[in-house]
């Protein structure tokens, strides 16, 4: 079963931001995301402890030179994006959302 995809408004703007910089990294995201419909928890996935999204547990995965950072509510079968962030970016901006 698949699951469905929700973006948070942080997401679709840094989508948006790698659609006018680099359509490769954004294609090569926007493809990692949509893995995530069939396989919410691929074998690269890490669970992040320091993090919940909607009081759901963070997970995030690695696309290049991105971190997908999303949630999973098992029982709606939904994938909540919470941010996509640069490698060089600090964690510690979760806390804004």
């Amino acid at each position: 079963m698949s699951y469905s995809l929700e973006f948070s408004e942080a997401v679709f703007d840094t989508l948006e931001d790698l659609g006018h910089t680099d359509a490769k990294r954004l294609r090569q995201v926007f493809l990692k995301i949509i893995s995530l419909r069939r396989t919410p928890r691929p074998s690269d996935s890490e669970q992040l402890s320091h993090f919940t999204y909607r009081g759901l547990t963070g997970f995030r995965v690695t696309q290049g030179e991105y971190r997908i950072v999303y949630a999973i509510d098992e029982k709606a079968k939904v994938v909540k994006l919470a941010r996509i962030l640069h490698r060089d970016r600090d964690y510690r901006e979760l806390d804004q959302i």
